[in-house]
Order: C-alpha cells, then sequence, then structure tokens
C-alpha cells in the first residue's frame, strides 16, 4: 500500500467532512490552508486536496448511488465522518481506477474503524462492497480489469 496516498485519503476525509459541516464555501476559503496545516509533504498535500476536490465535486452522484444500496438508510442519516467515508470510496472506485479496489475498500473500512464507531467498519465495508458489485456489472469489467495500482 502506498503511505502517501493511504495519508492523504485520510486527510481529504477530515478535508471532505469540513466541506459537509461548513458547506461549500470552505472549498472557496479553508481547504488549501486545512490541508497545508495537516501535513508537511507537499506530495501528500497535492494529492489529499486533489482527492477531496473530486470526490467533494462527485458528492451528489456519489449520494444518489449510495441512498439506492443503503435504501433503509439515508444518507443524510449516515453519521456524517461515514457518509463521506463512503463518498470518498465512492470516488476512487467508480472515478480513479488507478487505485486496486481491494485497497479502496481496506482503507475505506479501517478509515470507518479509525475515525467513527466500532460498528462503522461492517457498515462501510457491506456499502462498498455492493457498490462494487453492481459498478463492475454496470461497466461489464472484472475486478481485475477495473484494478491498477496504489
Amino acid at each position: 500500500m502506498n503511505y502517501e496516498r493511504s495519508q492523504a485519503r485520510r486527510i481529504a476525509l477530515q478535508a471532505m467532512y469540513q466541506l459537509d459541516v461548513q458547506g461549500d464555501e470552505f472549498m472557496l476559503e479553508g481547504i488549501q490552508a486545512f490541508i497545508s496545516e495537516t501535513t508537511d509533504d507537499p506530495s501528500v498535500r497535492e494529492i489529499a486536496y486533489f482527492m477531496a476536490k473530486s470526490a467533494w465535486a462527485f458528492h451528489k452522484q456519489a449520494d444518489e448511488w449510495l441512498g439506492r444500496l443503503a435504501a433503509k438508510w439515508p444518507v443524510y442519516r449516515m453519521a456524517t465522518v461515514d457518509r463521506n467515508i463512503l463518498r470518498l470510496a465512492t470516488w476512487e472506485l467508480v472515478n480513479y481506477t488507478k487505485t486496486p479496489p481491494k485497497v479502496v475498500i481496506d482503507e475505506a473500512v479501517n478509515m470507518g474503524k479509525e475515525f467513527s464507531t466500532a460498528d462503522s467498519g461492517a457498515f462501510v465495508n457491506g456499502i462498498i462492497d455492493a457498490l462494487l458489485k453492481e459498478h463492475l456489472a454496470m461497466t461489464g469489467k472484472t475486478l481485475e480489469e477495473n484494478s491498477g495500482g496504489d
């Protein structure tokens, strides 16, 4: 696993949490400063900003998909951190296929355990696994074809 990308994912998650709580103004006014304060590594900052900005731009589509897959648990009722872990993972699985799905799922589950509740890992795993299966069926790809290199 790529340590820089793993660290960047955690920072991107925190930035997305801030976006979710503070709104789109945070993208304009605070996200770069927030990310800059979290790490001295310019490569990690660049990756985190790219991930947060891209995943946030995709969050409405992600919410539609997540809402369909978790019909008994509407996106607005999910814990804020869980919702943003799922948004970030959805963006990465669907739009950034350089990262192998197994890495995306493992990272999402680990962030759920690290930043949320004891049950979040299983919750995130179930939804992301269903999303991956649906995405592969829609694209006609196999798991191997959808895997890049993180």
